[in-house]
């Protein structure tokens, strides 16, 4: 051939599988795969980092509730102390704060804040709900329809945005204004809403100079109500906007999520997007939910874990994950219980799959992350992956792996590469193999690369991939990464540097 050939190592032919195998071999080897060529070799564990350890992170949890008394910051803190985020979500609880008519208590309130602070997290305040010496019920009560309300709220706002100013920045105002259950009375009104973030906004500026205004707050992405909000002026009233897309596979809402990035961009290209809620209940019957089965706890990890990853590869700037542990007597009376949390609450407080998920995704990603500029192409594994499937899949004409997910990140640990089935999520679910084309277009790809489970957080060892090299003197030195034989599962699996993580 040509000089100028790209030159390999030599490719590995990978046969068929039979159902994979998750044990033990040799010691030191956990066998992830088995057949005559692979091995996967745990090399090690994810280290948890706490709060303190991070300096930024794209992951909240959701502390809502304490305005309803339906859990204990003193009991559910302590376990907080490792718990790998930096943002957290609090209601403010006008209703709780106001029992008395025009007399504030701040002490449960105070105790929330500070024991984040002190923890190493970022609270953030969701500023809503009713007040019944005010309006008709706590929850869900707007105060736009009387001038007493009005003059009440205003008073309570001012005096919240005074107290924590320099320790809380950011103020997100009410909370699903499109669901009736969190717009009462009346029907939802897009333009009421907005009326009513004219009326709050500015009292929060004026008391907290340094404020950051989190507005619209829907549940799901409706946009016939997101753009009649925005019509109404809500873009020149906020500095971001935040949404709720709750569901059962979360990558169904990738494209509404990019259509609701350029929509709000035309109104104000200014304003950021936050994902502000979003769960997935570990067991069945469980209240405030209504996506689709089946429910375990494996499933809950893995769909917070896909939800998570899924808005970073989107550009969005904080995810939060609702909520920190199961609400019973939810709502108030009712005697049901809420299951998203990722602590149970009894008989015991302990924590589910899903919160030592968080713990180890939060360790390994964190920083300003944002989106690194690559090409992934994931290959069906049955196949080789050698220098004409290179060629081929460069010139665009190689055939992909369908319902599957990927992306790259950039981190205070440097290069993420993430990647996944998008098939819904199971509690058991058979690995398919894969290999990985990773075009890199800001760096030149991994070095020494491993492979990280974040559900279990265990580090393997890659034995498998190379660098394509183009001796041709016009071109650039390197092409592309090949990663063979990976293992490809319902929820995402990461390549990093060894030198960052072990």
């Amino acid at each position: 051939m040509e000089s100028n050939r790209r030159v390999f190592l030599k490719s590995l032919a990978v046969l068929p599988l039979p159902a994979s195998l998750i044990g033990r071999g040799e010691e030191g080897v956990v066998t992830i795969f088995k057949n005559d060529k692979i091995e996967l070799e745990k090399i090690g564990n994810v280290e948890i980092k706490k709060p303190k350890d991070i300096r930024s992170s794209p992951f909240g949890i959701g502390c809502e509730t304490l305005d309803r008394k339906l859990w204990e910051p003193k009991e559910v803190y302590p376990w907080m102390d490792d718990l790998s985020v930096k943002w957290a979500r609090l209601q403010t609880g006008w209703n709780r704060v106001e029992a008395v008519k025009n007399k504030y208590e701040w002490k449960w309130l105070d105790e929330s804040v500070d024991g984040l602070i002190q923890r190493g997290f970022q609270p953030f305040f969701n500023v809503g709900y009713g007040n019944l010496h005010y309006t008709e019920s706590e929850r869900g009560s707007h105060p736009m329809l009387t001038q007493e309300a009005k003059d009440g709220w205003v008073r309570f706002v001012k005096a919240l945005a005074k107290r924590y100013k320099g320790k809380v920045q950011y103020f997100e105002i009410w909370n699903e204004p499109n669901l009736k259950g969190f717009w009462r009375p009346g029907e939802v009104d897009a333009s009421l809403y907005v009326d009513l973030v004219k009326l709050t906004g500015p009292i929060i500026r004026k008391n907290c100079p340094d404020a950051r205004l989190i507005g619209g707050v829907t549940s799901r992405i409706p946009f016939t109500f997101i753009k009649a909000m925005f019509e109404a002026g809500l873009g020149n009233e906020i500095d971001i906007f935040s949404f709720h897309p709750y569901g059962t596979v979360p990558e169904s809402y990738t494209d509404r999520i990019k259509a609701l990035k350029t929509f709000i961009t035309k109104y104000n290209p200014k304003l950021k997007l936050w994902q502000g809620e979003n769960g997935f209940a570990s067991d069945p019957n469980s209240t405030g939910f209504a996506g689709e089965g089946p429910y375990t706890e494996n499933i809950q990890a893995k769909i917070m874990l896909r939800r998570l990853l899924t808005d970073c590869s989107l550009g969005i700037d904080m995810t939060l994950w609702f909520l920190i542990i199961d609400l019973h007597d939810y709502p108030k009376g009712s005697g049901k219980i809420n299951y998203k949390g990722i602590l149970r609450a009894k008989p015991t407080i302990s924590p589910k799959v899903a919160f030592k998920a968080l713990q180890y995704l939060g360790s390994l990603i964190h920083g300003d992350v944002n989106v690194h500029n690559s090409i992934i192409q994931v290959i069906d594994g049955k196949g080789v992956l050698g220098e004409k499937e290179y060629v081929a899949y460069g010139n665009g004409v190689g055939k992909t792996l369908q319902s599957v997910s990927t992306t790259t990140l950039n981190t205070t640990n440097g290069l993420v590469l993430a990647f996944w089935s998008t098939e819904k999520a199971a509690d058991n679910y058979e690995d398919r193999m894969a290999h990985i084309i990773l075009w890199d277009w800001e760096g030149s790809g991994f070095e020494d690369p491993v492979l990280i489970d974040p559900l279990k957080g265990e580090i393997f060892a890659l034995k498998e991939h190379e660098k394509v090299y183009d001796n041709d003197k016009h071109r650039l030195s390197h092409e592309a990464q090949l990663l063979r034989n990976l293992p490809l599962r319902d929820y995402p699996l990461l390549i990093m540097e060894k030198k960052e993580v072990v």
